[in-house]
């Protein structure tokens, strides 16, 4: 997904600048809390400075704007992607944490796609969102 790579991008440089700022170490990594309620996201993401919400229908919609591929392709990357398990949001931890990582300390990086607690969004949906961009033709 181009344009949730670089919105996931954007929340790690938000993260970085947050961590300058306040002292803490900003996360590297995509976690998100794959135990948390969609109402628990949305407080988090809207509430806090340290949670930050994706929502792919809008990051396709995004790129359809921006013309990336068009609106047809756009609905098959989304349908494609939802087809194969994909969550609609994601809310992302921006800051905090061990070594600003909340699963910083995680030996077993199997647990870290699991669909409990803490998890890594590439590990955990990399293959739908990639397939579903490449299904639908759009390349990288």
């Amino acid at each position: 997904m181009h344009r949730f790579a670089s919105r996931l991008g954007q929340s790690i440089a938000v993260a970085a600048a947050l961590g300058l700022a306040t002292a803490t170490t900003a996360a590297a990594h995509e976690c998100y809390n794959a135990s948390r309620s969609e109402q628990g996201n949305l407080k988090a993401g809207t509430q806090s400075n340290t949670w930050f919400t994706l929502v792919v229908a809008d990051i396709i919609a995004e790129e359809v704007e921006e013309g990336l591929y068009d609106a047809e392709t756009g609905e098959c990357i989304l349908d494609a992607y939802e087809g194969a398990g994909g969550q609609a949001s994601f809310t992302v931890k921006v800051v905090g944490g061990k070594d600003g990582l909340i699963a910083g300390g995680v030996t077993n990086q199997e647990i870290l796609s699991n669909g409990k607690g803490i998890d890594h969004i590439f590990p955990a949906y990399g293959e739908a969102i990639f397939g579903a961009y490449g299904g639908c033709g759009v390349e990288f």
